[in-house]
């Protein structure tokens, strides 16, 4: 599995725990801290119940490597709230060692309305 699949593949385990309510969780896995819990409960709160989409085809996850090499962010484009579809987009960091062979750290940064 190449660093990029194992990224996506961390951005929807994420995704998961966020629809399934594992703020614990995620928390424990250093995913996010109170700041983050915080703005995530309010938007899918204000949204309505954050879904998954009806197939791994519908889920847009873009990752991108950031210019000056000190990780990848990941988007998905967009969130899916009461099963549709919605123009919430989820951001997620992951951090690598200096070999990019494997990720040290991954944690949302934001939720955009």
């Amino acid at each position: 599995m190449s660093l990029e699949e194992k990224i996506v593949q961390l951005t929807k385990e994420t995704l998961v725990d966020l629809v399934n309510l594992r703020y614990d969780k995620l928390k424990e896995e250093n995913k996010i801290n109170d700041e983050t819990e915080e703005l995530l409960k309010e938007v899918i709160q204000m949204q309505g119940i954050l879904t998954l989409p009806p197939s791994d085809e519908v889920m847009d996850i873009d990752v991108y490597e950031y210019n000056d090499n000190s990780g990848f962010g990941t988007e998905i484009s967009f969130l899916w709230f009461d099963d549709e579809e919605s123009p919430i987009v989820l951001f997620c960091e992951a951090k690598t060692n200096a070999e990019k062979t494997e990720i040290t750290e991954f944690y949302i940064e934001t939720i955009d309305v």
